[in-house]
């Protein structure tokens, strides 16, 4: 939870003996729309991570650290249901009326002093507080009257900050052993919600990570999610997951389950659209590859890898969408540049033999009509096993049907169909 909540503030730690989240948020409170919109966000958030009653998340808001635990406890204890407490203070005066009514068990300096406090008949903050301080400093020590004057905001409390870890690793019990993939879907929802915290604090994102199942026997099951760029939001990643688990035969009972990452990339920050408009389009494009990747599996969705070869045959490849190997170039049909001779969008597998009409190649029973060209491609002679060297002269021609066609001739003048314009 506290890796979490450092998407929001990076000043997160865990405070008192009752282990309380404490999250210093005033630098960014505007960035999150003011404290009611942060809470709110909050009080979401925990409810993916499955926190249903009795097992509730109590939050309360304050202007200091200590006033903000002490809130939050009583508000736990009382059972109070309802929106987060909000209490703010500009001054010390007013923040210890505030503080006044809140039992003395909530403040950990406190609670070894409760018996002598109530013979006293002190049992709230008010009347400790009303005390003179020298006189309570002299009976009870220095860290209860310094606890109360850091509550009002009159002394520092200086907190120290967690570190994100370098590598995320998130195992979760299952609450009975799975046969089926339902539990196991539910669980995994949940740590993907903390991985997705987790990368936000760190303005990173994940192209590829591991679901780990665990079983009696080992070893456990090792399912890749792979997605088609860098992403760190949880409903994509959950989409991929749910295809992955529809195809998923589980071998045996599952109790546990684990999400691991290594390969973690800086994601750059987007500007989001001001007028509201619709998802880029590259996401959109990104997330049907994903979801087409684990409902046919990798090895049926690949991308093209441009290769710098002259032979037109050999100049690209097919190779997994999930690759490791990285692209030699990408490429981009919107974008020629004026020095790039014109290329057909559709290549055939092998060059169809024309026949010759009328000293022109023909195609469908008339000749072809030559509107560009030649174009020389004299290329291979280093390679002996796979084509071996080539001389071709390319033209662009039109057919009777208004059809653009690319076509070569070779120096003994035999004519070839090699590709098609769109």
């Amino acid at each position: 939870m506290a890796c979490w909540a450092m998407q929001f503030t990076p000043c997160v730690t865990i405070a008192g003996s009752h282990e309380l989240l404490l999250m210093e948020v005033q630098a960014s409170l505007r960035l999150w729309g003011g404290h009611e919109r942060l809470l709110s966000m909050l009080e979401q958030g925990w409810s993916n991570f499955g926190w249903q009653p009795p097992d509730t998340v109590t939050m309360a808001c304050s202007s200091t650290a200590r006033a903000a635990q002490w809130l939050a406890l009583h508000h736990a204890e009382s059972s109070i249901c309802g929106q987060p407490i909000i209490r703010i203070a500009s001054r010390p005066q007013d923040m210890a009326l505030m503080l006044s009514e809140l039992p003395l068990h909530v403040i950990d300096e406190a609670r070894i002093h409760l018996e002598v406090l109530e013979r006293m008949g002190i049992r709230h903050l008010g009347p400790l507080m009303r005390l003179p301080r020298k006189g309570v400093t002299r009976r009870f020590g220095r860290d209860l009257p310094r606890a109360l004057d850091a509550a009002c905001g009159l002394v520092p409390d200086p907190q120290r900050w967690l570190e994100l870890p370098e590598t995320f690793h998130s195992r979760r019990e299952l609450p009975m052993r799975a046969d089926h993939t339902e539990p196991i879907e539910h669980a995994a929802r949940h740590c993907l919600h903390e991985f997705s915290g987790w990368l936000a604090a760190r303005q990173s994102g994940v192209q590829s990570l591991q679901l780990i199942l665990h079983h009696d026997d080992p070893p456990p099951t090792i399912i890749t999610l792979g997605f088609a760029g860098i992403t760190r939001d949880p409903a994509r990643m959950h989409r991929v997951l749910d295809e992955r688990l529809h195809r998923l035969d589980i071998p045996r009972s599952v109790y546990e389950i684990g999400i691991q990452a290594q390969d973690i990339q800086p994601l750059p920050h987007r500007t989001q659209d001001f007028l509201g408009g619709e998802a880029d389009g590259t996401d959109a494009l990104q997330e049907l590859i994903e979801r087409l990747s684990a409902r046919l599996g990798e090895n049926h969705v690949q991308r093209l890898d441009i290769l710098d070869e002259h032979r037109p045959e050999k100049a690209a490849r097919l190779i997994g969408i999930h690759d490791g190997t990285r692209p030699t170039r990408t490429y981009d049909m919107s974008v020629r540049q004026p020095h790039q001779a014109h290329r057909p969008a559709w290549l055939l597998h092998a060059p169809i033999p024309l026949p010759t009409i009328q000293y022109r190649p023909g195609h469908r029973g008339g000749p072809l009509r030559l509107l560009a060209g030649p174009e020389r491609i004299e290329a291979g002679w280093w390679d002996t096993h796979t084509g071996g060297p080539v001389q071709r002269d390319y033209f662009i021609a039109c057919s009777h049907d208004q059809e653009l066609l690319w076509v070569f001739r070779t120096p003994d003048h035999h004519w070839y169909l090699h590709g098609v314009f769109s």
